[in-house]
């Protein structure tokens, strides 16, 4: 999934740059990303997946309300689901087992 919209995935704003297009958020948002990366206590792959998942453009925000819902990329591209900071449609997500790397994609979005 690319950012063909133009706009941010986190914040929604217009992207300008070229750089910032590419990678689907402007600089302000990848420091905040990278900077709620640091804090969460995750593993350090499932961290690496999930900023993957965010460089690759394939989290989107789909309401521009007061919850948070994204359309995320299978790891292998095909299959899509629904994740918001707290849950998951994933086979991860809904087992509940542990943290999916679109969960922690979403938290670090959101944060």
């Amino acid at each position: 999934m690319t950012n063909s919209t133009g706009k941010c995935t986190r914040c929604g704003r217009t992207l300008r740059s070229e750089k910032s297009i590419a990678r689907g958020y402007g600089p302000t948002c990848e420091r905040k990303i990278r900077a709620a990366a640091v804090v969460i206590t995750y593993k350090p792959t499932q961290v690496a997946k999930a900023l993957e998942l965010i460089a690759d453009g394939g989290i989107q925000l789909l309401k521009k309300n007061h919850t948070r819902v994204y359309r995320t990329v299978s790891s292998n591209g095909t299959g899509q689901y629904l994740t918001a900071p707290m849950a998951c449609t994933c086979t991860a997500g809904i087992r509940g087992q542990h943290v999916c790397y679109h969960r922690i994609a979403a938290q670090l979005i959101a944060a």
